[in-house]
């Protein structure tokens, strides 16, 4: 086995986790999903750290500072494991818990006895021929599809007998019971009417609804996207921290990435805005681009959301953009050559006879400027999300008659769609802040450096 079995370990509990949370949270509690995916979490934490102190303490040099560095960071988060560990179990649900934590050993389990059996004599002497083993898997498709439906039927069957067992408890809480079901009915299409079309849920919603009646459950709802924003750009600043800490001469996978991304960017700035002003603006219009394309795909991660499907996120991007734009403005022009440029750059009598409507037709432009970045951003990405739930939900009717907690993903063949878009989203709003940075640069300048660069 090896390291490269635990890395498949951890990336197949990865996935089960985040399946087997949406289902639990789904057909369960929200508070349940929650604390599977906590288990999870802190069983893949634990295998990762036990990992890193191995690797360090067999190392060839255990007592250099670097080996060391990584034991000690590694020992320092088993200690903080320990505390966690005992808060999740005194505030989440036990079994669900304990559910979680054991999910990677039973990936850990399955996985060996899948090597072994794929191994063995007799499987390959039952995959010897083709019917044979498709005569298998349908036989174990027909039992998974009838037994869990049996589950089911059986469960309910139970609930309803409990019910009818006591009908004296259950007429003298009639009338509350039904005061309470139209309250939470009316409490539901109140917040369907408030919250609009419902997209996947995401770990903070999972969060939200396991704590309905906390204050801070509350906060964290209301800035759901700020929190999935700062996540991506953090995790974008450590991505860029690891890519380019120590440079190589032979870079590797991410640091050639990296370099290829920066590259392609820079090259494409400095082709709009000229070698003079390219570089002085590249970072500024190369961030915008890649944060903004990560959050577009963010939300294809199991229980993450992307931020730019949100109205709030799109415009603050915009603004942004257009602050910058209004700075650049007057740093390049000048105040008296900003308001001249607002005018219409008049230099004859009908220019200043037109300067009056040309000067609000200009601030209108700007103002709109904002408004159309953040439209067309979050139209596009919400659209995109609303277009992955409806063909979600489509895949789950399409086995409705077999009463299964899943269905089929309908919704995985639009992943290419989801791409190329959030690319292209990503690119049409940098390439239009540049523009508008362009146009805020002195005229001159661009009339000297098209003279300098003619055209091929």
């Amino acid at each position: 086995m090896g390291l490269e079995f635990l890395v498949r370990v951890r990336r197949v509990s990865l996935a089960a986790a985040a399946i087997a949370t949406l289902i639990v949270a789904t057909y369960v509690t929200p508070l349940a999903g929650l604390g599977l995916a906590c288990g999870a979490a802190w069983s893949l934490i634990n295998l990762a750290l036990l990992q890193t102190l191995i690797v360090s303490v067999i190392s060839p040099a255990p007592m250099l500072p670097p080996a060391a560095r990584r034991a000690g960071f590694a020992l320092l988060g088993l200690l903080a494991l320990v505390p966690a560990g005992a808060w999740l179990l005194f505030h989440t649900p036990a079994l669900w818990l304990t559910a979680g934590f054991s999910l990677p050993l039973l990936a850990i389990v399955f996985k060996a006895g899948s090597r072994a059996v794929l191994e063995s004599r007799a499987w390959a002497a039952l995959t010897r021929s083709p019917w044979r083993a498709a005569a298998l898997i349908a036989a174990l498709l027909v039992i998974a599809w009838w037994a869990l439906p049996a589950a089911f039927r059986t469960e309910r069957a139970a609930s309803a007998s409990g019910r009818a067992a006591t009908p004296a408890v259950a007429g003298a809480m009639q009338g509350a019971e039904a005061a309470a079901k139209v309250e939470g009915a009316v409490a539901k299409a109140e917040g369907q009417e408030e919250s609009g079309s419902q997209k996947f849920p995401n770990a903070l919603e999972l969060v939200t609804r396991a704590f309905p009646h906390q204050r801070w459950a509350q906060v964290l709802h209301h800035y759901e996207a700020v929190v999935f924003a700062l996540f991506v750009g953090l995790m974008l600043c450590v991505v860029g921290f690891i890519a380019s800490r120590n440079p190589q001469m032979v870079p590797g996978p991410l640091q050639n990435g990296a370099e290829a991304l920066v590259e392609q960017l820079y090259d494409f700035v400095v082709g709009i805005l000229g070698p003079s002003h390219g570089p002085r603006f590249f970072p500024f219009l190369g961030a915008i681009f890649v944060y903004i394309f990560a959050m577009n795909l963010f939300g294809i991660v199991p229980l993450m959301d992307s931020p730019t499907s949100n109205l709030s996120v799109t415009f603050a991007l915009g603004l942004t953009v257009f602050v910058y734009v209004q700075y650049v403005g007057v740093r390049s022009l000048g105040v008296v050559g900003y308001l001249d440029h607002m005018l219409g750059s008049p230099r004859n009598l009908t220019g200043w006879i037109l300067a009056p409507l040309m000067f609000p037709i200009h601030v209108l432009g700007e103002l709109a400027k904002p408004i159309s970045l953040s439209c067309r951003l979050f139209g596009n990405i919400f659209g995109e999300d609303m277009l992955m739930v409806g063909f979600a939900t489509l895949g789950i009717g399409m086995l409705s008659f077999a009463h299964l907690p899943i269905g089929m993903p309908m919704h995985a063949i639009f992943f290419p769609l989801v791409l190329l878009t959030s690319g292209l989203q990503a690119f049409v709003f940098t390439v239009l802040s540049t523009i508008y940075i362009l146009l805020m640069l002195p005229h001159e300048e661009h009339g000297h450096e098209e003279a300098a660069h003619p055209a091929h």
